[in-house]
């Protein structure tokens, strides 16, 4: 399929944009959408720069103070945290670990979890499933303890238990 822009090159890029239940579909080449010709109302860049506006951390105050005395500054780039803020990018690797506290409920939102967890194979990925099983059901007991709900509490202990007897066994 041909790009609808400049009907030269192959169309490699999909848009489709439902408004008022009312659906769009737009088929661009890659230099025509890096161009930015097709219409966006919105971009993933301004939804990842709402978010990280909207949940500038679980300290407000901390964050005022360094964000208007400029003091909030990855070590290792220099990027500041409105430069990050603006362009929804880091300078260097170092930037996530000076920026975390303030970003950490963004991410959180965005993937559901602050850690990777990666892919298991599904062939001998026993172990690593198990293990990520274990990981979630000690997460969810002490939520359970946490709000008091005993019987669930227990539930969970009895399958930990089990999931690490199933390992003392093998």
């Amino acid at each position: 399929m041909l790009c609808e822009k400049c009907h030269k090159r192959e169309a490699t890029v999909h848009t489709v944009q439902v408004i008022n239940g009312e659906k769009t579909e737009h088929y661009y080449c890659e230099h025509c959408a890096n161009e930015g010709s097709y219409e966006s109302p919105i971009s993933f860049q301004d939804i990842f720069q709402n978010l990280l506006n909207y949940g500038t951390g679980s300290k407000p105050d901390e964050y005022s103070s360094h964000y208007k005395s400029g003091g909030l500054k990855c070590p290792v780039c220099g990027m500041t945290y409105d430069q990050f803020r603006r362009s929804g990018k880091f300078g260097c690797a170092s930037c996530f670990d000076a920026f975390e506290p303030y970003i950490a409920g963004s991410l959180k939102s965005i993937h559901g979890d602050n850690e990777h967890k990666g892919k298991v194979p599904k062939r001998n990925g026993g172990p690593m499933l198990k293990k990520h099983e274990l990981e979630e059901l000690k997460r969810k007991l002490v939520d359970a303890i946490a709000k008091e709900e005993y019987e669930q509490a227990a539930v969970l202990r009895d399958r930990i238990k089990s999931l690490e007897g199933d390992d003392k066994h093998e």
